[in-house]
């Protein structure tokens, strides 16, 4: 595994996607939706590295899902009093889980969605390449 030739221009343009979802996520906008942004995000991201990546394309996959979950989570845990305001749901499920630090539990549910993105996403241009979509 050689991550000196990854495409980090390509990484960094597809992991804002992770920042936008931290910022609307902190600010409420999404309630609940974050499933349709997620999927949207996917999408757009299947098809823009359909065209742009040839080589690696687990490695960049995996590295884009974390950076996503990652970003996320972060910007989750710098405002998690506007957060947990915002959502009041998530609110409710954090603060019931008295044995596990709120900050570690959305870092750990970012870095699973994001790991489970990345795959998607793998998945997603294996299938469109051996089908020639």
């Amino acid at each position: 595994m050689n991550l000196t030739n990854l495409n980090q221009k390509i990484i960094l343009q597809t992991g804002i996607f992770g920042v936008f979802m931290g910022i609307s996520t902190t600010l409420g906008w999404c309630q609940e939706k974050e499933i349709y942004i997620l999927i949207v995000m996917i999408i757009a991201t299947i098809l823009y590295l359909n065209k742009q990546l040839n080589s690696q394309i687990l490695l960049h996959s995996i590295i884009i899902g974390l950076s996503w979950g990652f970003d996320c989570s972060l910007i989750q845990i710098i405002f998690i009093d506007t957060y947990l305001i915002n959502n009041p749901f998530y609110a409710n499920l954090i603060n019931s889980m008295t044995n596990i630090n709120s900050s570690f539990l959305l870092i750990l549910t970012g870095l699973i969605w994001g790991l489970i993105s990345g795959i998607i996403i793998w998945f997603s241009l294996y299938l469109m390449r051996k089908l020639r979509i």
